[in-house]
């Protein structure tokens, strides 16, 4: 926990401790005089710049209850700044702290207004902080602090009176349910031994009080603890409940209260307010006094710290990012080292096997250029089956047509009808023309015979000119051209031969086509 200087001023001493590793270090007492503020100047000067809560404990000391309608946000802090200055006009320290609502209907707001109505008492004391430039981070009344105590006495009582004897007087604070309610300081001797009728007086007034202002009945029954910090009390609470039936009285001796508050039982035996700073140091209260003018270096502190803490948890974050990256880092080399190391061992086992192979045809770069030049020509290469496809649906319907030769060729230009297939060679004495490029198409020469052929010419050449339209039929095919047919029937040329000369039973008729199919979409 964070180093603190608490301070407990009363009307008869002042009381500093230090706050360090979750408890009081140490505890002195400073007189109301110059020379209790020299010893305090010295001693704030001693205790470097750690921010500083005040506790006041005197007898100038204000509560009161009050009810205003619910409201919320700006509205409600608007209306509780009314209620203060019309209050305490005349006091800087004051502070309002809802403490619940009401069980009527309208659900209005509980508040509990609280002040010191003698601010000189604190100004001295106050100074030597400013002038030392500690930060002020709240100044307290003693018996909103005291509420801390609640959660170490066990027991639930619905009305609590704690009773202590302070140096500045007795001091009965009263919380009802656990939320605080009001408190009285009695002015008495506190070094004198208390009789039990003072104190039965004390009670007796307090619950008078407590009845006028409609917090607690006088039938109600009332459990009271005494704050035995010098362990003389003990008897007088044992007495005080034989004579008072409504009254549960116990003692919370010297011992007891240093265990359970984890306290040094030598600083409590220093100043009794050692109990209080004890309490404050473990718990800043809500209802804090101190204006946000006298809390102002104690917000830039915290602004400081809060960003040291960012800080320092930036800088965390980036070590452990950093750390993370160089393990990764670290990890990632040692990955490429083993497998540098694997491939230097599979390289040389493959350098180790290959000198078991035979001499190999040619070069590995000769090797390389025929694989690629078979995988293009296994890729590009095209067969002649839509050709023959085209051949068989025109051959089905005719059974008497047989062939004999089929020529195919997937190049520019159709099937030469001599049977070899290329391009016209040019003429003698002049320069080839460069070509223009031309698609690539299917085209081939059908060299076949009419079956059974008995002499019929006209029926033989009726069969072949069917079968050249069939073909011509097929939407594929872009040509067909009958280049030979058993009988020359051109006009243009002149008779010859013998009629009487005619084919014997059973022979052929002889033909000729060139086929060519269109450009492959």
């Amino acid at each position: 926990m964070a180093s603190k200087l608490l301070i407990c001023i009363s009307a008869n001493r002042t009381t500093a401790a230090r706050w360090r590793g979750g408890r009081l270090q140490d505890c002195v007492v400073f007189a109301p005089d110059e020379t209790g503020a020299d010893e305090f100047r010295d001693y704030v000067a001693d205790s470097g710049k750690i921010p500083a809560f005040i506790i006041v404990d005197v007898v100038e000391e204000d509560y009161r209850l009050e009810t205003l309608p619910h409201a919320s946000g700006s509205d409600r802090a608007q209306m509780v700044e009314r209620k203060l200055r019309q209050y305490y006009r005349n006091s800087p320290y004051c502070a309002a702290s809802l403490i619940g609502r009401d069980n009527s209907k309208r659900r209005d707001d509980r508040f509990l207004f609280s002040a010191l109505t003698n601010p000189d008492i604190v100004t001295p004391w106050l100074n030597v902080l400013v002038e030392h430039e500690l930060p002020v981070g709240g100044i307290f009344l003693l018996p909103v602090v005291t509420s801390g105590i609640l959660p170490i006495l066990g027991g639930k009582s619905h009305n609590l009176l704690l009773v202590a004897a302070h140096p500045a007087g007795i001091r009965l604070t009263f919380f009802r349910d656990g939320a605080f309610r009001l408190s009285r300081l009695n002015r008495s001797d506190a070094s004198a031994d208390m009789q039990s009728r003072t104190l039965v007086d004390e009670i007796s007034n307090t619950r008078l009080y407590l009845h006028a202002l409609r917090a607690a009945t006088l039938d109600e029954p009332v459990s009271v603890v005494f704050l035995d910090h010098n362990d003389r009390l003990g008897d007088i609470a044992r007495q005080i409940s034989e004579e008072n039936p409504s009254l549960q009285c116990s003692a919370l001796g010297r011992n007891d209260i240093a265990k359970r508050l984890r306290l040094d039982p030598a600083l409590i035996d220093i100043s009794p307010a050692a109990i209080y700073l004890q309490l404050l140091g473990s718990r800043i209260p809500d209802n804090n006094l101190a204006s946000p003018a006298v809390t102002a270096g104690y917000r830039r502190h915290r602004f400081r710290h809060q960003l040291f803490a960012a800080s320092a948890a930036a800088a965390c974050i980036g070590l452990i990012w950093s750390g993370a990256n160089l393990w990764q880092q670290f990890s990632t080399q040692g990955e490429i080292d083993d497998t540098v190391r694997r491939t230097a061992r599979v390289n040389s086992e493959y350098q180790a096997a290959t000198l078991q192979f035979p001499a190999a045809p040619t070069s590995s770069d000769n090797l390389k250029r025929a694989t690629e030049l078979a995988e293009r020509l296994r890729t590009s290469a095209t067969t002649p089956e839509p050709f023959m496809q085209v051949i068989g649906r025109a051959l089905a319907p005719s059974p008497e047509i047989v062939l004999t030769e089929l020529g195919w060729q997937y190049r520019a230009g159709e099937f030469e009808a001599g049977g070899q297939p290329g391009a016209t060679a040019p003429r003698q004495g002049t320069a080839p023309a460069a070509p223009a490029p031309a698609a690539r198409r299917h085209s081939g020469l059908l060299a076949g015979q009419v079956r059974d052929f008995t002499g019929d010419f006209r029926q033989a050449i009726m069969s072949i000119n069917t079968f050249a339209e069939r073909l011509r039929a097929d939407p594929v095919v872009e040509s067909v051209r009958v280049v030979q047919l058993p009988l020359n029937v051109n006009p243009a040329l002149a008779l010859s031969g013998n009629t009487a000369d005619t084919p014997a039973q059973g022979g052929s008729a002889d033909f000729r086509i060139v086929v060519v199919l269109k450009q492959p979409s």
